[in-house]
């Protein structure tokens, strides 16, 4: 556009995320360039943060670590959200460069609700160091494991969040042969979720973005029906050797349902 009556400037394509923010021109005059600019800016920045921007999301809270690159280390924080039996599980598999199990390594997690988790080993000579909790995380958890000369250190992985699931609402009848919409709540967004149905044999794996709606062919006539949320977040342990890796995975099971 000429710029004596007006310049078109083109707004980032919509961000993948809930908010809506679909492509668009921001039109301004010469006059009031500079003051359009600035109100452009903001509008961009508020938009970036509604999608996760920096720090909305659990990946960006991930940091790889260091360590001596001798030991093949899997860790696996696994929160089960529950009214009446909330539980935190971590497990540790310890390896070798031979892949032969690694004993008597000091293996910790930290986490700012529940402090220094200390995982022992479940079997002597099984490698797999394990314990439990029945608090919630809150924050990023981290990994320390430690073997002598042989250590994987200042791993990160961002937490999710305990999540609530919004819909279908427990107690309620849905309609067979169409789609079942399906809704939660994202506390930080999540690297992936993944939607399944207790009948059925329904489950897929999509975005953190709050909604999901089951195709109708995969919503029958049930009763007892139930929809489990599993959102997760995963980082690469640069300090281990290849294939080392931490994961926190957050499972909710809604209320049953009829599907009628």
């Amino acid at each position: 556009m000429n710029r004596e009556t007006g310049v078109q400037v083109r707004a980032p394509p919509r961000a993948q995320c809930s908010v809506a923010s679909p492509e668009r021109f921001v039109v301004f005059r010469k006059d009031s360039e500079k003051e359009q600019t600035v109100k452009r800016i903001l509008v961009i920045a508020a938009m970036a943060a509604a999608c996760g921007g920096s720090s909305g999301t659990a990946v960006d809270h991930n940091r790889t670590g260091s360590g001596s690159s001798t030991l093949l280390v899997t860790s696996n924080v696994t929160v089960t959200v529950s009214a009446t039996a909330p539980l935190t599980a971590f497990s540790v598999t310890v390896k070798d460069r031979l892949g032969a199990n690694v004993s008597g390594a000091t293996v910790t997690v930290h986490n700012a609700a529940l402090g220094d988790v200390v995982l022992t080993e479940a079997q002597t000579g099984s490698g797999v160091y394990a314990n439990t909790s029945t608090s919630y995380p809150s924050g990023d958890l981290s990994l320390s494991v430690v073997n002598g000369t042989d250590k994987v250190q200042g791993v990160v992985v961002g937490y999710p969040g305990t999540h609530a699931i919004n819909a279908p609402v427990g107690g309620s009848t849905q309609t067979a042969n169409a789609a079942l919409h399906v809704s939660w709540t994202t506390p930080a967004v999540a690297k992936a979720a993944t939607i399944s149905l207790s009948s059925g044999g329904f489950s897929a794996q999509a975005p953190d973005t709050g909604a999901y709606d089951v195709p109708a062919a995969s919503n029958t006539a049930r009763t007892g029906q139930r929809v489990t949320i599993v959102r997760s977040n995963e980082v690469d342990i640069a300090g281990g050797l290849p294939g080392s890796s931490m994961k926190v995975t957050v499972s909710n099971r809604g209320d049953t349902f009829t599907v009628q």
